[in-house]
């Protein structure tokens, strides 16, 4: 369910206080899990959701049909391929359900991710394909999200006409930093209203490392939540410093207490420099543990990569290859 928001309440931004020794033991806990390996039935579902939450991701400057459309081909067809061998080498044990799980999967990306202007020939490509996965698009600014409200509104109502069905819209950090969430949650709240009209998902981009504390993430994500916001994205992934999992802690804790308060359950979306499988465990390891196994679904829990998912398919071949040899 979309999350509607409420109205802007000044007290929800200071309801918790973080210190360092409350979030390395969370952050050290994820790392360890990790590190230490799972069961390879265990490791093998992981992976293969790590690929279905995916927002498969091109936004350079230089961009053009062919890039994209050599993206749409990547999401649609690279798992696939690249995996079948090791699928049919299991097909003899039909009892497996580490088999059955990836012979029903659509071992596609959810989405692919692309500028406004990049949209129309996303869509083109997919329809030329007979095939489907949703766009998102970054639209309103990205990534400096200064520029005029106006503005910012008329790119989300383009990337919508020309068939995004997700919005990534990044925040004006002058104004967190500033701390004035009033009005950052009503230039929220104005583009929650074109995405309503739309039946579009929101996602809201914190640029957590280029706000000036903790605590204005937390209040930051509060306000974007109270917007109306379906997801808080970590980052841009062209800030100078890429989020860390610390980050993450405060944003879970923000999600948990708008859902006690509102009953909404709101998506994290990690990005921004996250390129192997071992970080990706690590961000699902701190949503499990933090926001718990309702949250492990698409609906919930996105990452944001360009280049994440030939890491997770070389490392999750190995994996099924292990598996092969169990059974």
């Amino acid at each position: 369910m979309s999350n509607p928001g409420i109205l802007f309440d000044e007290s929800l931004l200071n309801i918790i206080d973080f210190q360092d020794k409350d979030i390395v033991p969370i952050v050290d806990e994820c790392d360890r899990c990790t590190k230490v390996g799972f069961l390879p039935e265990v490791e093998a579902s992981y992976l293969g959701l790590l690929i279905y939450v995916m927002d498969l991701t091109s936004l350079n400057s230089t961009d053009n049909r062919k890039t994209i459309e050599a993206l749409v081909d990547k999401a649609l067809n690279f798992t696939k391929e690249t995996l079948k061998p090791d699928i049919e080498s299991m097909a003899s044990n039909h009892s497996c359900e580490i088999y059955n799980y990836f012979t029903t999967s659509t071992l596609t990306p959810q989405t692919v991710c692309v500028s406004s202007v990049r949209v129309a020939d996303a869509i083109q490509r997919i329809n030329s394909q007979n095939d489907h996965i949703d766009i998102a698009s970054v639209a309103g600014g990205f990534p400096m999200g200064q520029v005029p409200l106006s503005c910012r509104i008329t790119e989300v109502e383009y990337a919508i006409s020309q068939g995004a069905a997700e919005i990534d819209i990044v925040i004006d950090r002058g104004l967190a930093n500033i701390g004035d969430f009033k009005r950052l949650y009503h230039d929220l709240r104005s583009i929650k209203s074109v995405c309503v009209n739309g039946d579009v998902t929101l996602k809201t981009i914190l640029s957590v490392t280029e706000l000036d504390s903790y605590h204005t993430v937390y209040k930051v994500a509060m306000t974007a939540m109270m917007a109306g916001s379906d997801f808080i994205k970590t980052s841009t992934g062209k800030e100078a410093e890429n989020a860390t999992l610390s980050h993450g802690v405060i944003m879970c804790q923000a999600i948990k207490k708008y859902h006690d308060i509102t009953g909404y359950q709101v998506g994290i979306k990690p990005a921004g420099g996250i390129k192997f499988n071992e970080q990706a465990l690590s961000w699902l390891v701190l949503v499990k543990n933090q926001l718990g196994t309702d949250w492990l679904k698409a609906s919930l829990f996105r990452i944001g990569a360009s280049s994440l998912l030939e890491d997770v398919v070389k490392r999750l071949s190995a994996v099924l290859k292990k598996l092969q040899t169990n059974y």
